[in-house]
């Protein structure tokens, strides 16, 4: 079989589950190799290399650290990239699935068109990032950090991301499908048009002024009401 039309097949498969996840934002999905492709026995990385049209399965990337790398329209499956860190680096067209991505840094990188399907992110650092087209999915972690990021069109949906640092980040129009943001940390980001319908924002760490423009339903807002009224120091009572 053709490996494009395979490729093809998969994406629009994927574009379509994205696109159950809300009307509103449409996030492009990467273009990756077909499942046909054999996957590398290993990746050797350098600074300021480029890589693409692969896919590592089952492989580690444990603690290694470079700089200025680009890889491109690859799949990585059950690799271990703990500790990871690319600094300055460009992903394209990249797919993660049921990785350890846990206290991995991407400080100063680019992400476009890419995707985390069941991964592990406790301490994932994503920050002063510019970052398209993301779809990030039952993954869970906490404490990570996305701060001084800009997003766009950007869909997170069923993951846990308990005390996630989003402070300075522009989330114009992110949607937040069905996660766990208890305790996380949205100080002067910018939230106009960000979805939180479905999730869990209790306690969520935010002056009032921040949630300007954010789309929150009924019992969200009954729940933060009482959350800013506790933190101005009123005594609320029944009764």
């Amino acid at each position: 079989m053709d490996s494009s039309k395979t490729n093809s097949k998969t994406n629009k498969a994927i574009s379509k589950e994205t696109n159950k996840v809300t009307s509103k934002v449409t996030v492009k999905p990467p273009a990756i190799p077909a499942k046909t492709t054999a996957p590398l026995s290993s990746l050797e990385l350098a600074d300021d290399t480029e890589y693409g049209d692969f896919i590592l399965n089952g492989q580690s990337l444990i603690g290694q650290s470079y700089e200025r790398v680009t890889i491109e329209r690859s799949l990585f499956k059950l690799v271990r990239c703990s500790a990871l860190n690319l600094a300055k680096s460009k992903l394209v067209d990249i797919r993660f699935e049921t990785c350890d991505l846990s206290n991995s840094e991407f400080q100063d990188s680019k992400f476009t068109r890419v995707e985390m399907i069941d991964c592990k992110i406790t301490g994932l650092h994503i920050t002063d990032a510019d970052i398209g087209d993301l779809l990030m999915q039952s993954c869970t972690g906490e404490l990570v950090h996305f701060h001084d990021s800009v997003f766009k069109r950007v869909i997170f949906q069923g993951c846990h991301l308990r005390g996630a640092d989003f402070r300075y980040c522009n989330l114009e129009g992110a949607i937040f499908k069905d996660c766990d943001l208890q305790e996380a940390e949205f100080y002067e980001a910018k939230l106009t048009g960000a979805d939180f319908r479905s999730s869990n924002i209790m306690g969520i760490k935010a002056h009032p002024a921040d949630l300007k423009g954010a789309i929150i339903d009924s019992d969200q807002a009954a729940m933060l009401g009482r959350h800013f009224a506790t933190l101005l120091g009123m005594d609320v009572k029944e009764g």
